[in-house]
């Protein structure tokens, strides 16, 4: 996983948010409004054309497939994403912001930013 937070930098692949890519590969929101993290991440790396907006179940679905992609090519995002989901099984009905606030040291070591490809 190449984590760029030099902005001198070229850029190869797409640069997101880590929160927003820790959304799509845990099917769970973490500090975006409703689908908005996601539905970046998802509109960018997604080979369909999701312009026309696909509703809710579409986006989950395509999260699931571009979660499964994005897991497999970075074993980082992947242990991560684990970790997370880890916080979810052990309190069901944790609050959005006490899962982002229980995530921070996770998304803190991946850095700010991700520039990922898939």
């Amino acid at each position: 996983m190449n984590i760029n937070n030099n902005h001198g930098k070229i850029n190869f692949g797409h640069k997101f948010e880590t929160y927003k890519v820790l959304e799509v590969t845990t099917q769970k929101i973490l500090k975006s409004e409703a689908l908005a993290g996601p539905k970046e991440v998802i509109s960018i790396l997604s080979e369909k054309d999701t312009s026309k907006g696909i509703g809710n179940r579409g986006y989950k679905h395509l999260a699931m497939i571009i979660g499964e992609k994005i897991t497999q090519k970075y074993p980082q995002i992947k242990r991560a994403t684990e970790e997370i989901k880890k916080i979810i099984k052990e309190n069901p009905n944790i609050s959005k912001s006490e899962l982002y606030n229980k995530s921070q040291p996770i998304i803190n070591s991946l850095g700010n930013e991700i520039d990922i490809t898939i």
